[in-house]
């Protein structure tokens, strides 16, 4: 079973970017592309979630398409991986991405039932080199603070993909290559993938 500390970690990740891509979206502020991508891909989050017609497992389908279609599940799963990696075969590598992906969808279909009426809006974007950082914010209901989001991209323009998402300044690629790193170096990368095989179950099969 893969540690409390990092199942508790992931969750708070994860279900943040469910509250995140159920919000509604500032569209005023969405004007350069990175920023447009970000808000389009939270319009289609909310398209799902109030589609009354959808069922659940109807509404998990859509999500993971619309997770794999926006996020470099490969170039996180690599980072993840770090160091392990290079030592891991084709196969191992394989098995790992498609485990790693429905687990955090899976966790991100689960926690859908958190959004509230939050509001997100998209504050600024700045290009890193390769990579374009996204800003954003949710602003609580009930007196609640914002929670501060950042949307780390790759590619360009057209072809944008999430490569992280770094919420209160904890990046969820970091916390989780830390917390798998302790995995594997109890267990092996196979002991990893054996725990995850178990967490998501037969739907990764």
């Amino acid at each position: 079973m893969l540690r409390r500390h990092f199942l508790r970690r992931s969750a708070l990740v994860i279900g943040t970017l469910a509250v995140l891509a159920a919000s509604p979206i500032s569209a005023a502020r969405a004007a350069s592309p990175a920023e447009s991508f970000v808000s389009e891909m939270g319009d289609k989050a909310i398209g799902i979630l109030s589609n009354h017609a959808l069922g659940p497992a109807d509404k998990q389908a859509q999500f993971r398409t619309l997770f794999l279609q926006n996020f470099d599940t490969d170039t996180i799963g690599s980072f993840v991986l770090g160091r392990y990696k290079r030592a891991a075969t084709p196969e191992q590598i394989a098995t790992f991405n498609k485990l790693y992906a429905e687990d955090i969808v899976q966790t991100y279909n689960r926690r859908l039932s958190v959004y509230s009426g939050e509001i997100f809006q998209v504050t600024g974007s700045q290009v890193q080199g390769d990579e374009t950082l996204v800003r954003s914010q949710v602003l609580g209901t009930k007196g609640r603070p914002a929670t501060h989001v950042e949307w780390r991209l790759g590619g360009a323009p057209g072809n944008f993909k999430v490569i992280d998402v770094v919420i209160e300044n904890l990046s969820m690629r970091q916390a989780q290559r830390d917390d798998f790193a302790s995995v594997i170096g109890s267990r092996g990368l196979d002991g990893l993938i054996a725990a995850l095989q178990r967490k998501v179950g037969s739907a990764a099969r």
